[in-house]
């Protein structure tokens, strides 16, 4: 499994910056993330719920 950056933290960072150049880098580095990721916020519910499930078969 590959490291996924935390582009909040990096996000929050680039806007407390107000550097514009890096604002941009940042928000293209996070677009594409976001393009290769789809829908992570339904994808991790998912997996929360199968490990709910595996954990309730105990």
């Amino acid at each position: 499994m590959g490291v996924i950056m935390a582009y909040g933290a990096a996000i929050r960072e680039a806007l407390a910056s107000n550097d514009l150049a890096q604002m941009q880098a940042i928000a293209e580095q996070a677009k594409q993330t976001v393009k290769e990721q789809g829908d992570l916020a339904a994808a991790l519910l998912e997996l929360l719920e199968a490990i709910e499930a595996l954990e309730n078969k105990k």
